[in-house]
């Protein structure tokens, strides 16, 4: 790392939905333009941002003299030759770590947001200081993975299960203790920046990361998406800004509190309501069922042990043409369509993204999905909104959080 220095300020934390000055618009602007296109000219700037060309160039002369830039060869266009302009990726180097109940995974990424290494590990039932400890572990592996030693990473974001405190610097994180879930209070921020001392240290709902990820990377040109977590939660562009709400616990798409179980259950079909795990229970479903049907190629696949089906095995099932993986898969695809048909309704989504694993599933349970959501939705509703499937898999969160505080970068230098 030969620009430790350009990002020095300590801080950031938890208030990535910090308000950016007119600079910070500014420079986040320029810098994800290139970002975007790779080599640009100055024209294709301003075409791109509505800045003149003379302030984009007083702008990026700055960025030049301190390497966050580079000058590129001229590229000839029928008149003067246009000098071509890209980011340096050696400028930063920024560690993502996505921690949920069941894995973590790292990825180390430049300052193009170009993945230089990434690992994962299998998350095991313990305390949350482990798990952490564990992410931390991971993320030091990856980091040699690139060549790279801590003092190269000048940045880390964390994207962790559970309502992130922006205003405490706090993790609710989801404990579960038999049946239920409670929340146990963990600020990790001590902890990251002991290990990584990073000039820029951000965390993220996961859900929210993953959302950051598949917009920032993909789709910047939309405006209002929501991108559902397998279930648990969801992540919201409005306006082309993330959406977190006041508190920052927008997104959780479920009512149940596991203090008050007896008066949950009295609520009729409170099934639509109740929180999920991440394969939105179909793996649970699965497992009660196998019981009376253990001619099921679950069962099979399964080596003919209940504790070894998962969301893998029940759609490897479904894709030979098992009857009941079919029907479960079917079964989750119209619970979780009814609870995206009540978001599309209120939110009134241009897109709306099936990731978190579940995606996994393929065109079957998407079919469910979208048909179910067909009968729920208002048609009004229905005339723009497409459906689809994630393009990043199981490391979309850990790349989200590294992407969160690249953009954070962008609009501090």
């Amino acid at each position: 790392m030969k620009n430790r220095g350009v990002f020095s300020a300590e801080g950031f934390g938890f208030s990535s939905s910090m308000l950016l000055s007119s600079q910070d618009k500014r420079n986040l602007l320029i810098l994800e333009t290139i970002r975007r296109k790779g080599e640009v000219s100055l024209g294709f700037i301003s075409q791109q941002t509505g800045l003149n060309i003379p302030t984009i160039s007083n702008h990026l002369n700055g960025l030049i003299k301190r390497k966050i830039v580079i000058q590129k060869g001229a590229v000839f266009t029928g008149g003067r030759p246009a000098t071509l302009i890209e980011l340096n990726p050696q400028t930063a180097y920024i560690l993502g770590i996505g921690i949920n109940l069941k894995s973590i995974v790292a990825v180390i990424i430049d300052f193009k947001g170009e993945i230089l290494g990434e690992g994962r590990e299998e998350v095991r039932d313990g305390d949350i200081r482990e798990i952490l400890r564990a992410a931390i572990e991971l993320g030091k592996e990856v980091i040699k993975k690139a060549n790279l030693t801590k003092k190269d990473v000048q940045g880390v974001g964390v994207g962790i299960a559970g309502i992130v405190d922006y205003d405490n610097g706090l993790i609710h994180w989801p404990s579960k203790i038999g049946p239920t879930y409670i929340s146990v209070y963990l600020s990790i921020e001590e902890v990251i920046r002991k290990e990584f001392a990073p000039s820029v240290f951000i965390a993220e709902n996961d859900a929210t990361a993953a959302a950051f990820a598949e917009w920032w990377l993909y789709l910047g040109e939309i405006k209002n998406l929501i991108y559902i977590y397998s279930g648990v939660g969801c992540g919201m562009i409005i306006n082309g800004e993330l959406y977190r709400g006041s508190s920052g616990s927008a997104g959780e798409l479920s009512i149940y509190n596991p203090e008050r179980e007896e008066a949950f259950s009295s609520i009729e079909n409170n099934s639509f309501f109740y929180r999920w795990n991440l394969d939105l229970g179909v793996v649970d479903r699965a497992k009660q069922a196998i019981k009376q049907r253990k001619e099921s190629q679950i069962f099979k696949l399964a080596k003919k042990k209940p504790k070894n089906i998962n969301l893998n095995v029940i759609i490897q099932a479904a894709e030979g043409g098992d009857e009941l993986a079919r029907k479960l898969i079917k079964k989750t695809g119209i619970s979780l369509g009814v609870r995206l048909a009540y978001l599309i309704n209120l939110l009134d989504p241009e897109l709306v993204i099936i990731g978190g694993g579940i995606e996994k599933a393929g065109t079957l349970l998407l079919a469910s999905i979208k048909e179910t959501v067909r009968k729920w939705s208002f048609n009004h509703s229905l005339k723009k909104v497409k459906i689809v499937s994630a393009r990043l898999g199981e490391e979309v969160v850990a790349v989200g959080a590294a992407n969160l505080v690249l953009r954070q970068m962008f609009a501090n230098v």
